[in-house]
C-alpha cells in the first residue's frame, strides 16, 4: 500500500508537472495569432499603439528591449530573437503579461487584467479589416494567416451557424457575436462577410483540458514505469538474497559446514535463511558428533588391536615347532591386519563423506601417478596389470590433489585385481578440459542392475566371495567421494577389452571453487 500511494503521489506531481509545461504551450498557441496581428500592425503604424490598447481593453506598450533583457534569462531571450511570445502569469494567475519582440531592438509589452469576449471581438474585427486590406479571396487569406492561429478560422454560410433571429439581427449588423458553450469550454466569434451570406468564424477555442488523452497517456506510462521500477526493485533484492542463500546451499553441499545466510530483516527471505541456519547449525552439531565418534571408536579398536598383535608376537617368540599354533596364529595376525585396514578405511571413508576433506590441489602429471599404482600393485598370483594409457613424458598437467587421485587408482586396481582372472589394464587419457581413468579386468563383471548399488558403502553384490576377496565394501565408495570432491564422477560399466568390469573416473582437469 505504501509504494501504491507513492507512485501515486509521484503520478500526480508528474501530471501537475506535464499541464504546467502543457498550460504554457497551450497558452502561447492561443496568443500567437493575436500578437502576430498587432507585431504587424504596429511594425507598420507605431502610432496604432493606443488604439489596439483601447480595442484590446489592455495596457500595451513599445519598449527598448534592453529594458526588459535584465530580468529575462538567456532561454526566454533566445525565445524572443526567434519570433516567439512568451506569456507571464502575475497576480497570482489573476493578470497575464506578454512580450513580442519587434525589429529595431524593441518589445511589444501587453499586460491584461481580464480575458472577457472583448478580445475575441477584437481578434476578429482585426482579421476583417486585415481581409479587407488584402484584397484576396476569404479562402485564400484565411490559409494564408492560419499557421499563426493555434484555432480554426473558417467561414461557414448562416444555416450552418444556427443563429437566432437576434443573432442573425446583430450580425446583419455589423455586430461581431462571441458564443460560449453552455458547458462554458469553448467559445467561437463570428463576423459578418460584406455582400455575403456567410460569416467568419474564429474557433472554437476550446478551454484547457488538464485530462486530455495525451496528458492521461503520458501519467499511465509514468505510473507503469514507475510500478515496473518498484516491482523490478522488489523482485530483484528478493533474488539477490535468495542467490546468496543458494550460494550458501552449494558451499554446505561441497563440505563447507559453517556456510551461513546473513539475516537482515524479517521478512520471507530472512525467515528461510534463518531457518536455513539452524538446519546447518543441526547438520554441523550432528556430523561433528558423528566425527568425534567415528575417531574415539577407532581409536578405542587400534588400541586393543595393538595388544592383541603384541600379544600375537610373544606367542610366536615363545612357542616352537608346533605347525598347528603357527597356522593359527598366522591366522589370528591375518584377522588382525584386516581388521587394521578396515579402520583406516573407515576413518578416510568418514573424513571424505562427514564435510568433506580440505584437498590441497596442485599440478601432477596423472599419467604418472596412474602408472606409479601399475608399478607398485602387489595384484594376487597369475594376475597382471599392465599401463595402456599416455605417456607420462609428454601427457598434459591437470589440477587435483594427488594423494587422493593415487587412493583412488590404487583401489580401482585392488579391486580388478581381487576378480580379475588375469589381466588387469589401467588405461589414462588427459583431454582439453578433461581427465579420465579406466580400470578394466577380464573377470565376471558386474550385472548392469547393480551398477547403481556398487559405489554404496559397505554394498556386497557376492558376500561371500567378496568376503573370501578381503573386500570391505568401502573402497569404491572412497573412490566416488573423491571424485565427487574433485567435481567429477566415477562409473561403472563392461570393458569392450577384457570382457570383465570397467570402472572409469572422469574430472574436470582445472578445479572449480
Amino acid at each position: 500500500m505504501a509504494a501504491l500511494l507513492v507512485v501515486a503521489l509521484l503520478c500526480t506531481a508528474a501530471l501537475q508537472l506535464v499541464n504546467f509545461v502543457r498550460t504554457s504551450q497551450f497558452n502561447e498557441e492561443i496568443a500567437q495569432g493575436t500578437l502576430h496581428m498587432l507585431s504587424q500592425r504596429l511594425e507598420d503604424n507605431p502610432a496604432a499603439l493606443t488604439e489596439l490598447a483601447a480595442l484590446f481593453d489592455a495596457d500595451m506598450r513599445l519598449l527598448p528591449l534592453e529594458t526588459a533583457a535584465p530580468e529575462l534569462d538567456r532561454y526566454q531571450l533566445d525565445r524572443l530573437s526567434r519570433g516567439q511570445a512568451l506569456i507571464f502569469h502575475t497576480n497570482d494567475g489573476r493578470s497575464v503579461r506578454l512580450l513580442k519582440s519587434l525589429s529595431g531592438e524593441r518589445l511589444l509589452h501587453i499586460e491584461l487584467n481580464a480575458v472577457t469576449d472583448l478580445q475575441a471581438q477584437a481578434v476578429a474585427f482585426l482579421l476583417m479589416q486585415d481581409f479587407r486590406r488584402s484584397g484576396l479571396a476569404i479562402e485564400d487569406f484565411l490559409q494564408q494567416v492560419q499557421p499563426y492561429f493555434g484555432f480554426p478560422l473558417k467561414v461557414m454560410p448562416y444555416q450552418d451557424l444556427y443563429l437566432t433571429e437576434t443573432d442573425r439581427g446583430r450580425l446583419l449588423y455589423g455586430d461581431i457575436l462571441v458564443r460560449i458553450s453552455i458547458e462554458g469550454n469553448k467559445a467561437e466569434a463570428l463576423a459578418k462577410l460584406p455582400g455575403e451570406d456567410r460569416a467568419l468564424v474564429v474557433g472554437p477555442i476550446n478551454a484547457f483540458n488538464p485530462y486530455s488523452w495525451q496528458a492521461i497517456t503520458v501519467i499511465t506510462i509514468i505510473g507503469v514505469m514507475l510500478i515496473g521500477l518498484g516491482v523490478y526493485w522488489v523482485v530483484n533484492s528478493f533474488e539477490t538474497r535468495l542467490r546468496k542463500l543458494e550460494q550458501a546451499t552449494s558451499r554446505l553441499a561441497q563440505g563447507h559446514l559453517n556456510a551461513r545466510v546473513a539475516i537482515t530483516s524479517g521478512d520471507a527471505v530472512s525467515r528461510l535463511g534463518s531457518a536455513f541456519n539452524k538446519m546447518a547449525e543441526h547438520i554441523q552439531r550432528l556430523i561433528s558428533i558423528q566425527r568425534e565418534m567415528v575417531r574415539a571408536v577407532s581409536h578405542e579398536l587400534r588400541t586393543p588391536v595393538a595388544r592383541i598383535r603384541f600379544g600375537v608376537q610373544i606367542i610366536e617368540d615363545t612357542l616352537f615347532d608346533d605347525p598347528f599354533v603357527e597356522k593359527q596364529l598366522k591366522g589370528m595376525d591375518s584377522d588382525i591386519q584386516e581388521l587394521d585396514e578396515l579402520i583406516d578405511e573407515i576413518l578416510t571413508y568418514a573424513r571424505l563423506e562427514e564435510g568433506g576433506p580440505i584437498l590441497d590441489f596442485q599440478q601432477a602429471n596423472i599419467a604418472d601417478i596412474a602408472l606409479q599404482v601399475v608399478e607398485e600393485a602387489r595384484p594376487p598370483e597369475k594376475i597382471a596389470v599392465e599401463y595402456a594409457g599416455v605417456d607420462p613424458a609428454t601427457s598434459q598437467m591437470a589440477e587435483v590433489e594427488p594423494r587422493y587421485v593415487h587412493r583412488a587408482i590404487q583401489n580401482l586396481v585392488g579391486n580388478a585385481g581381487r576378480y580379475a582372472n588375469a589381466r588387469v589394464r589401467v588405461n589414462c587419457s588427459i583431454g582439453t578440459d578433461t581427465c579420465r581413468i579406466d580400470v578394466e579386468d577380464d573377470g565376471p563383471g558386474i550385472p548392469e542392475d547393480e551398477w547403481d548399488r556398487v559405489f554404496t558403502a559397505f554394498a556386497r553384490l557376492d558376500d561371500s566371495r567378496t568376503r573370501a576377496s578381503g573386500g570391505y565394501g568401502l573402497g569404491l565408495s572412497i573412490v566416488r567421494r573423491i571424485a565427487y570432491w574433485h567435481g567429477g564422477r566415477a562409473m561403472v560399466s563392461r570393458s569392450d577389452v577384457l570382457g570383465g568390469a570397467r570402472f572409469s573416473l572422469i574430472w574436470p582437469r582445472k578445479h572449480q571453487d
